[in-house]
C-alpha cells in the first residue's frame, strides 16, 4: 500500500496550514504519480494548447473591459472582425459595402440670392443617403462620420437664371469646415455680358481627404449685368473612395 508522508523543511519557521473546504460531502484527492512540485506559481510560456479547455470552432479569444477573457462568438461567413473601440471587445461583422458612406441631394426649388454674393445652395431634398450623414433641412452639409476619413470623390452642379439681366460671371465651391476647398468659375468673356445669357450651368468635380467630423458644403455665386437678384438650384453628391 503506497503511503502519505508530509514532511516538513529544515529551514523556516513558517507554518504551512492546510484548510479543508466547507463541505458535507467526502472528498476524495488523487495525487499524480510523477516526481515534481504540485502547487506553484505557472511560469512562463507553461500553458500548452493541450491544457486549454476546449472551445467552439472559429471563436477567438479577447479581453473584456475587465480585462477577463471572453471569446468572441463565430461569426458567418464573409463577415469581418471589427473593432469596437477601446474598452470593448471586438465582433464580427457584415464588411461594409464598396463606395460608402455616400449622398446625393438637391434644390427642390429656385433659390434667390444677392448679385455677386457666395451663397450656400439649399440642397434640401435627397435622392440618396447611406447612413444619415447629409442634413438636409438646416445645414445642407454632409459630415464624415466616425470611422470614415479618407479619400472621397465630390461633384456638384449649379444653375443659374436671371431675369432679363445678362449673365456676366458664375462661381461654384465646394466649402469644406467653413472655407472655400475647390472652386471653378465662368466669364462671358466681357463686362457687358455679350453672349447675353439669361441661364448657366456650372459643374465641378474633385477628390477631398476628409477625416470625422469634417464637413462640406455647396456654395454659388452670380453676377450679371444690371445687379440683380439672380436664382440658383442645384445637386450636390459625393461617396467614398478609400
Amino acid at each position: 500500500m503506497a503511503k502519505v508522508k508530509i514532511q516538513g523543511s529544515a529551514s523556516g519557521t513558517g507554518i504551512l496550514t492546510v484548510v479543508a473546504p466547507v463541505t458535507s460531502t467526502n472528498r476524495t484527492i488523487t495525487l499524480p504519480d510523477a516526481t515534481g512540485t504540485l502547487l506553484t506559481e505557472v511560469a512562463d510560456d507553461a500553458i500548452t494548447l493541450a491544457k486549454m479547455a476546449s472551445g467552439t470552432d472559429g471563436n477567438i479569444i479577447s479581453y473584456d473591459a475587465s480585462g477577463d477573457p471572453v471569446a468572441i462568438a463565430t461569426g458567418d461567413d464573409g463577415q469581418v472582425l471589427t473593432s469596437a473601440g477601446a474598452g470593448a471587445p471586438p465582433a464580427f461583422e457584415d464588411a461594409a459595402g464598396g463606395n460608402t458612406p455616400y449622398f446625393y441631394a438637391y434644390s427642390s426649388a429656385d433659390q434667390s440670392v444677392s448679385d455677386y454674393t457666395n451663397t450656400k445652395i439649399s440642397c434640401n431634398t435627397e435622392a440618396e443617403d447611406s447612413g444619415g450623414n447629409y442634413d438636409p433641412s438646416t445645414n445642407y452639409r454632409f459630415t464624415v462620420p466616425s470611422g470614415q476619413g479618407g479619400k472621397y470623390f465630390v461633384t456638384a452642379g449649379i444653375k443659374y437664371v436671371t431675369s432679363g439681366e445678362a449673365i456676366r460671371q458664375t462661381f461654384i465651391f465646394i466649402y469644406k469646415n467653413g472655407s472655400i476647398y475647390k472652386d471653378q468659375d465662368w466669364t462671358a468673356g466681357s463686362e457687358s455680358g455679350s453672349l447675353n445669357l439669361k441661364k448657366k450651368t456650372n459643374f465641378i468635380s474633385h477628390i477631398i481627404d476628409l477625416a470625422a467630423t469634417d464637413y462640406i458644403e455647396l456654395w454659388g455665386s452670380c453676377d450679371d449685368d444690371e445687379d440683380g437678384s439672380p436664382s440658383l438650384r442645384g445637386f450636390f453628391l459625393g461617396y467614398k473612395i478609400g
